[in-house]
């Protein structure tokens, strides 16, 4: 019975220590998700302010801009979900 009980501790054992690596540890805190607000946010301004550029230069107010600006809210969607995936630990 104990030869039983020792077979079956070390086999918990190194189930733990292949789950372990297989699963990189999770990333938490204020701080994570802070990151991809700051991608998000960064995205859509940087498409509003090309769209206002591109509007100027060609005279289609506010065409470019309602694209850019829907360009950059995909675009910054985008980019969160990939970063909050990269936290789970999610394939990329």
């Amino acid at each position: 019975m104990q030869d039983q009980n020792e077979k079956l501790a070390d086999l918990a054992e190194r189930i733990r220590k292949a789950e372990e690596k297989a699963s990189p540890p999770r990333k938490e805190g204020l701080g994570f998700g802070r990151g991809s607000g700051y991608d998000f946010a960064g995205t859509v301004l940087g498409s509003v302010i090309m769209g206002i550029l591109l509007d100027r230069q060609f005279g289609t107010s506010p065409w470019c801009l309602l694209v850019m600006v829907f360009m950059g809210f995909v675009a910054g969607g985008v980019g969160v979900w990939r970063y909050l995936r990269r936290g789970q630990g999610g394939d990329e």
